[in-house]
């Protein structure tokens, strides 16, 4: 009898002793591991800065860089846009490059065309506009004048004989020479050759 209850008492102090030593271990364990991931953290932060700070300062070096090596190709084109504010229009001059402005970068272009601002800029093609007041000089009007028709521009004073053609309104249709009679009005060079092409 006395020998069972030793027994069971050794059972007992040996299943208690295991348990124990499992829950110390798991204590420290799990300190050890907290103590870890703290460090982890801090080092992870400090590194975390440094890599943001360095990573920026390259993105800005990258961009000044990429800005200041884009340089004019000798094939580039040059487009000068004028935007009106009097009638809303916009006129677009196509030009090829200088010679004197080939390898030049977008900051020496804005330089040179202070006036101008520099909306688009690739080694194949600069684009340049700016802002006018009035109209852009391309609001025609045909009328009949003895005969004949005569275009006039729409200027700063109003109605500027622009030519005199030889187009005799006799030979129009009654429509066209009614429409002549009041004044007809075109936008653009291209519309007015056409239209004074087609009555010819």
């Amino acid at each position: 009898m006395n020998k069972t209850i030793i027994t069971i008492i050794s059972i007992i102090a040996i299943i208690t002793a295991i348990w124990g030593g499992i829950k110390i271990f798991e204590i420290q364990k799990g300190n050890q591991e907290e103590h870890q991931a703290k460090v982890s953290e801090i080092i992870e932060d400090e590194c975390t800065e440094e890599w943001k700070e360095l990573n920026m300062q390259n993105t800005i070096d990258l961009q000044t860089n990429t800005q200041e090596q884009i340089k004019l190709s000798p094939n580039c084109n040059f487009t000068f846009k004028t935007h009106y504010t009097g009638c809303g229009h916009t006129s677009n001059e196509y030009n090829n490059i200088p010679q004197q402005l080939v390898n030049k970068t977008e900051s020496e272009i804005q330089e040179l065309y202070n006036d101008w601002k520099v909306t688009t800029f690739t080694s194949n093609e600069v684009i340049l506009e700016k802002e006018e007041n009035g109209e852009c000089g391309e609001h025609y009007i045909l009328r009949d004048v003895d005969g004949k028709i005569v275009v006039y521009v729409m200027g700063e004073k109003g109605e500027e004989e622009y030519e005199k053609t030889e187009i005799a309104t006799d030979y129009l249709t009654e429509t066209d020479k009614i429409t002549i009679k009041e004044g007809l009005k075109i936008y653009g060079k291209e519309n007015l050759n056409q239209t004074i092409e087609d009555f010819e």
